[in-house]
């Protein structure tokens, strides 16, 4: 059973996990020549220490997260969203301000809002603006009720729009490269939700784009011919899901046309990317992330509830149990494997009692479509309030409407 090495962020504690809202701002690059040594961003979840913007002092500060507009912080005294412009100079440049790229994004919220006020009383001004601006009116209303107990129905299943879009189920095969995967496999579906189009996406360029940010570089070509996939130096490491988020962030992603999967190479070996293909890949969509939020796991599994509910599938990280141990692709009372972590993505759950409790979600894996039932698995909840880590949605933007 392929696994990954969890590499858990700054913020150890689940209540820092609150709704971060990240915008994740594909710019085009300046140069094409200058795509493939881009600075990396700031890894959300980073300690601040002191922060003094004007005449307020904040402590404590940890970084939420980071757009074209603002960031997002928690500090001793709770969370708080400060304009870009406003900050020092050094962090301005740190966080990538862009005074154009800022204009841009005011100027489409404010053609949204004008656009919302002449169409009257047709919708609530909040989603008619989400939906002139390019984005998916769902999420209003969804990061809206995080935090309500969410109505229990009996059944959601978003398999059947995944079958219809042809986001079959794929492998990711020896390689620990399953959070890619699973925020990959989201993505598509948003995207697919909101332009109408069903692409698909390269886990390929990824997975280079993750081991970019981490500084991972590529193997000499003698050390590479050295061993087989097994042999200890030849050993992958794997991702969270807050390293492949920041790569997405810093490198975006491109068609899987444009760099297919080769999953018979290992890691360190997929090759450079092209200059051209790295500025394709940041200009192909704007993707906004949000991490699902809750001070404990059972607030966490509340909010999927609403986002499933609101037809988002989620990308989560959970630890993972002994392969035989897992028949059908059934996880419930299973003792996880020690250092044993796996990234899916939830696309639905059943209830036939109403209890929470009872509930068994559904996920797509990436261990092909042999595995499990067909490709996809079962959870209880039981055994995600004892397992899961993380959750988090991607949010994409129509790509008629990015500058």
């Amino acid at each position: 059973m392929t696994v990954f090495q969890w590499i858990r962020g700054a913020v150890s504690a689940r209540s820092a996990l609150i709704l971060l809202g990240v915008g994740l701002l594909l710019i085009p690059a300046r140069l094409a020549s200058a795509a493939a040594t881009a600075p990396v961003p700031p890894r959300l979840g980073i300690s601040l220490g002191t922060l003094r913007v004007g005449t307020i002092v904040y402590q404590h500060v940890t970084l939420l997260s980071v757009n074209a507009r603002t960031i997002v912080i928690t500090h001793s005294g709770g969370m708080a969203s400060i304009r870009l412009r406003d900050l020092p100079p050094e962090l301005q440049s740190r966080f990538g301000y862009n005074p154009a790229a800022e204009s841009a994004a005011d100027e489409a919220l404010q053609r949204a809002g004008a656009a919302a006020a002449v169409r009257g009383g047709q919708a609530p001004r909040a989603q008619a603006s989400a939906q002139e601006a390019g984005f998916d009116p769902r999420f209003e209303d969804l990061l809206r009720h995080f935090g309500r107990k969410p109505e229990i129905k009996g059944e959601i299943d978003l398999r059947p729009r995944f079958f219809q879009l042809d986001l079959t189920v794929k492998n990711q095969g020896f390689r620990p490269s399953c959070a890619v995967f699973a925020v990959v496999s989201a993505l598509e579906y948003q995207n697919a939700e909101v332009t109408g189009q069903a692409e698909k996406f390269s886990e390929e360029y990824l997975i280079w784009a993750t081991r970019k940010i981490l500084n991972r570089a590529a193997r000499p070509a003698a050390e590479s011919a050295s061993g087989g996939l097994d042999s200890p130096e030849n050993a992958d490491e794997g991702f969270s899901l807050s390293d492949v988020v920041t790569a997405l962030r810093t490198y975006g992603i491109p068609l899987q046309s444009s760099m297919p999967d080769m999953i018979g190479l290992a890691m360190a070996d997929i090759p450079e990317p092209s200059p051209a293909l790295i500025e394709e890949a940041r200009t192909h969509r704007r993707v906004f992330v949000h991490l699902v939020p809750g001070d404990d796991t059972a607030a966490q599994i509340d909010n999927i509830i609403l986002a499933l509910n609101a037809g988002v599938p989620v990308a989560v990280g959970l630890r993972w149990p002994y392969y035989h141990t897992i028949r059908a692709g059934f996880l419930s009372e299973q003792t996880p494997k020690p250092d044993a972590l796996h990234a899916v993505t939830l696309v639905g759950y059943k209830n036939a009692s109403g209890q929470e409790e009872d509930t068994t979600f559904v996920f797509k894996n990436s261990y092909g479509p042999t595995w499990g039932q067909g490709g996809y698995g079962m959870v209880t909840c039981h055994y995600l309030r004892n397992h899961l880590l993380d959750a988090a949605l991607l949010e994409v933007q129509r790509p008629a409407e990015v500058k």
